[in-house]
């Protein structure tokens, strides 16, 4: 089964309108080069375990730095029993390199 994936600018018009729910599964020291506006910041080494931190009701997009981590933990939150759950094409490096100021 192909495992959902989600683009930048498809990212960008979900949060606009408020219709999904962004996970930052970096490290924190990782975050401290900076984060996606209204990510939850949960790492995927606790994702585990924080399961009933992920808000539920909207469809979830996780996210790590480039792409890998984040396959990870949208097929762990997938097979704990989330539906629509995606992953950043990329991760935060091609969302942050989309919103480099002109």
């Amino acid at each position: 089964q192909t495992a959902p994936r989600t683009g930048v600018e498809e990212l960008d018009e979900l949060l606009a309108a408020d219709a999904v729910t962004l996970v930052d599964i970096r490290n924190p020291g990782e975050r401290a080069d900076g984060v996606i506006p209204g990510a939850v910041p949960i790492p995927l080494a606790q994702l585990r375990v924080r399961l009933d931190q992920v808000p539920a009701g909207k469809p979830i997009v996780v996210h790590c730095a480039g792409g890998w981590r984040s396959s990870v933990a949208a097929s762990l939150l997938r097979a704990q029993g989330f539906e629509n759950v995606s992953d950043l094409l990329g991760g935060y490096n091609a969302w942050a390199e989309a919103h480099v100021p002109a």
